[in-house]
């Protein structure tokens, strides 16, 4: 029987290692490319996500520009949540840009803006949430929109070389906790700054330098006042393009020193060429003058309130409505009446822009202050009866009065109604993104 062989360290024994060390080889190497690979899908993973954080951040950003430009163009009163109401007193514009009006008088008033104010939302999924802090006291307020972990954004208004422009910086954050500040937006996981310059554009683009301006005749009876004492406009009481016919009873009152005859200015020829041009006020020569639009134009501003129903004094108390919302412009496409009964429209700190496609109807004891545009070509479709007009007042055709009011040019009120009314409009070029602000104030963009 033979006997079984027994290997030691005999060579032929030593069967199965290169297969082993193979194996091994094999598995490191795999092992080694699974690892690359699942540290380049990681890389994928984070750049995606730091992409997507990156994307939302902007367009935040980009949401709060667009939404301060919207708020700033939008006449009516906010609440502290940034929501219209007429419980308010004040209009977004007014809080955070135009400061320097609530100085109780009818003075023209520059871009002031808030500039330690911030307000601004944070959105969650298709609900928002907004805060517009107060700018009172040391004017150092941020929006407060809850403490969640929500992509927000916040505005920040400063002063440019411009005295009718501001400009706007928007910060957007995604995750943030608080208010989404140029200070604090490095605690976000993402931030993104875009900044714009608004400028105004006055809604009436030139105001009238006389109390009475018509396209053809103006006819003043009875006992009415007409009263121009501004040197800057050398107190002219009346300009027309065609005849001016006073009658006795009628007070006129220029700058001291001055006649009044002289401060009348009849057949004007400049006027009287617009009017030949329209003398159905079709063409809205004489308005465009003014305003560099049509009355359809002027309608469609989002600055403007557009009533229909205000033929009648007793059916137009939608414009007291929209004056205690915080409309300052209106159209009358069907015309406009007030009577006895109505109070006063405007005031000197708040004055209106009336504007009517067919006539004025003006019976009883009451002012309005602002100035009123009628382009209706029927000179006996403006009635100013017994009402005072703190402004200015214009005719695109002939004018008529038969009551014994007063018409008192007042050119402060003019200006101050210029930048009240006119709506803030995007500087072209003036954008820039992927910027961060520093703390310096305000803060200086720089971009890399």
């Amino acid at each position: 029987m033979a006997t079984p062989l027994r290997c030691s360290k005999r060579p032929q024994c030593q069967q199965g290692a290169a297969t082993l060390l193979m194996t091994l080889g094999l598995l490191l190497s795999m092992s080694l490319t699974l690892l690359y690979l699942n540290r380049s899908l990681m890389f994928e993973q984070r750049t995606a996500a730091n992409q997507f954080r990156t994307t939302l951040a902007l367009e935040m950003a980009e949401a709060g520009l667009e939404w301060a430009t919207g708020m700033l163009n939008t006449a009516r009163h906010i609440d502290a949540s940034c929501a219209y109401t007429s419980a308010a007193t004040t209009s977004f514009r007014r809080q955070y840009v135009q400061t320097g009006w609530d100085n109780g008088t009818a003075t023209a008033t520059d871009v002031a803006p808030a500039t330690s104010s911030h307000p601004g939302c944070k959105v969650d999924g298709n609900n928002w949430t907004c805060n517009c802090p107060a700018t009172s006291g040391s004017d150092s307020s941020a929006a407060s929109a809850g403490g969640v972990l929500l992509p927000g954004f916040t505005v920040a208004f400063f002063a440019t070389d411009d005295p009718e422009a501001v400009r706007i910086i928007a910060s957007g954050c995604t995750a943030q906790a608080g208010a989404c500040t140029p200070a604090n937006v490095r605690a976000s996981d993402a931030n993104a700054t875009v900044s714009a310059i608004l400028k105004l554009r006055p809604l009436p683009r030139a105001v009238p330098v006389a109390a009475l301006t018509c396209g053809t005749s103006c006819t003043v009876g009875n006992a009415y006042k007409i009263i121009n004492q501004d040197q800057a406009g050398a107190g002219l009481l009346v300009n027309a393009g065609a005849s001016i016919t006073l009658a006795a009873e009628a007070s006129i009152t220029s700058i001291p020193g001055q006649p009044g005859a002289n401060a009348i200015i009849g057949n004007d020829a400049s006027l009287s060429a617009i009017s030949d041009a329209d003398p159905n006020c079709s063409k809205s020569a004489l308005f465009g003058s003014y305003f560099s639009a049509s009355p359809d134009q002027y309608a469609r501003s989002p600055m403007v309130k557009t009533i229909d129903d205000c033929a009648s004094a007793s059916s137009c108390g939608l414009v007291d409505a929209a004056y205690a919302e915080g409309w300052r412009s209106f159209y009358f496409p069907n015309g406009f009446a007030r009577d006895n009964s109505s109070a006063n429209l405007g005031s000197a700190r708040d004055p209106v822009l009336l504007v009517s496609a067919a006539g004025f109807h003006l019976a009883g004891n009451f002012t309005v202050y602002g100035m009123v545009f009628s382009n209706n070509p029927r000179a006996q479709e403006f009635e100013t009866g017994n009402a005072t007009i703190q402004g200015a007042l214009l005719t695109c055709a002939g004018y008529k009065t038969n009551g014994n009011g007063t018409l008192s040019y007042d050119s402060g009120l003019l200006q101050a109604l210029q930048r009240s009314t006119g709506p803030l409009v995007r500087v072209p070029g003036s954008w820039t993104d992927r910027c961060r602000a520093n703390s310096e104030q305000p803060p200086r963009i720089s971009c890399s």
